[in-house]
């Protein structure tokens, strides 16, 4: 009789480091401006530690211990602000080394709580002072006593950049046939940045980098750098981008919640800006295959307050005929529209009209001429009876509705003005967005209440 159970068989399976990379490369269709733009996300959160810097921690550490300056008994140190320094605490526990990091105050509970899970040492510095606070304290802690500890430095370490030239570069090659036009990629420590973009530029000469950072030096978005107001890492590269786009933390939270409701794509913050600059790039052009990295995942931002935003979370409970709260769906492509036009005619407020389906739903954004003298267009704006007609007949060329109308507030907040109230119809949407200093910022839309006593602020998604 043979045996119930058969005997089971050696099966060998791979170490840790052998789990990172090969990440999915997954299409954005509803996020794709126009056709024959295909924008595609590289989802690095599947990477075993959650994040893109699995592939730089690994290939630092493992080179630390073939020099043998990583040797038995040190403890590695380094600056983070969250994803390299769960890596090194992943991949240290893994292969038995201690690990001791610098982190500013204020990253996520979650990624706090990640760290100690792994067993690293935190030392929590000015949260004010962002990674660059964090920066400067490994280094005094090593500069204390260099024999006790390894420090990598991933913002100084060619092993971090030369991760993604001899696999991120290689997989996005291998998974688009060669046939990639755009790279887009944030800028942090900027290792995936150059080190992706070095191979994909040796293999594609003519293929376009593009390099995203925060729009000012205040901004929300973890894990990247505003350039000119931080510590510039010494790996980056600063020739090496064709296209440098800057994003406002706005934009990026809301692409993020949107990810998260159209594509079932819960990332985190840095991927949202990714994805702005990827839209922002398509829609400018007629043809192309756009890959953006997506960092990490969003479980490591719930605590952040971007999920508070309305329409993340289920509503409330109404009463009986209660009003539901107004909504404004604008796509990516007017959006980009509207800030472009914003940009042009900078330091005068810029108008247009918005064209839709239905109240609510924008389609497109028909820019318009402010028929103020030109002496007052930097305070007002005004749509004279030639521009409506003008907006009229393209809404009937289109087959669209004229749903409201769109001006911008040149280094001045987007909040509604006297004179925006008193000129304002009850039945249309307007949106306000502020420009600062040429830079298109925050943008907000609002209804006028039907007594006319005030407006009233609508949701955009």
């Amino acid at each position: 009789m043979p045996p119930l159970i058969e005997e089971s068989r050696q099966v060998e399976t791979p170490s840790l480091p052998e789990l990172v990379g090969h990440t999915p490369l997954v299409r954005l269709p509803r996020f794709e401006p126009k056709p024959g733009v295909a924008i595609y996300a590289k989802l690095e959160m599947q990477n075993p530690g959650g994040s893109v810097k699995d592939r730089a921690a690994l290939a630092m550490m493992l080179a630390g211990e073939r020099s043998g300056a990583f040797g038995h008994g040190r403890i590695l140190l380094d600056a983070t602000s969250g994803n390299t320094g769960i890596a090194y605490a992943m991949i240290g526990a893994a292969r038995g080394h201690r690990v001791r990091l610098c982190v500013p105050s204020n990253v996520t509970p979650e990624r706090k709580r990640l760290l100690q899970v792994y067993g690293a040492d935190l030392v929590l510095t000015d949260p004010m002072e962002g990674s660059d606070g964090a920066i400067r304290q490994a280094r005094a802690i090593y500069q204390r006593d260099p024999q006790r500890y390894f420090y990598p430095d991933q913002y100084s370490n060619d092993a971090n950049w030369q991760a993604h030239f001899h696999s991120t570069g290689v997989e996005i090659l291998e998974q688009t046939a060669g046939r990639i036009t755009h790279f887009v990629a944030g800028l942090g420590t900027s290792g995936t940045f150059v080190g992706t973009g070095r191979r994909l530029r040796q293999d594609l000469p003519d293929v376009k980098l593009v390099s995203v950072q925060p729009d000012s030096p205040l901004h929300g978005l973890e894990g990247l750098k505003h350039m000119e107001s931080a510590i510039v890492p010494a790996i980056y590269d600063p020739k090496l981008a064709d296209i440098d786009l800057r994003i406002s933390t706005d934009i990026a939270h809301t692409l993020v919640r949107r990810l998260a409701r159209e594509e079932g794509l819960f990332v985190g913050p840095s991927s949202g800006a990714a994805l702005a600059a990827a839209i922002d790039l398509a829609s400018d052009l007629k043809s192309g295959i756009i890959v953006a990295i997506f960092p990490d995942g969003g479980d490591r931002y719930l605590s952040d307050p971007l999920w508070d935003h309305p329409g993340t979370s289920e509503a409330p409970a109404r009463a009986e005929g209660e009003n539901e709260p107004v909504r404004l769906h604008l796509p990516e492509a007017a959006l980009a529209s509207i800030r472009r036009h914003g940009a042009r005619v900078y330091p005068n407020e810029c108008c247009g009209a918005l064209l839709g389906t239905a109240p609510g739903h924008v389609t497109e954004a028909f820019s318009l001429d402010n028929t103020f003298a030109e002496e007052q267009q930097r305070r007002r704006f005004l749509v004279g009876p030639e521009e409506y007609r003008r907006a009229e007949a393209r809404a009937t060329e289109t087959g669209l509705q004229l749903i409201g109308f769109y001006h911008s507030h040149p280094d001045h907040p987007a909040e509604p003005s006297q004179f925006d109230l008193d000129h304002a119809w009850p039945n249309l949407s307007y949106i306000i967005f502020s420009v600062r200093q040429g830079q298109p910022k925050e943008l907000r839309s609002w209804r006028l209440k039907a007594d006319r006593s005030a407006f009233e602020e609508e949701f955009v998604s």
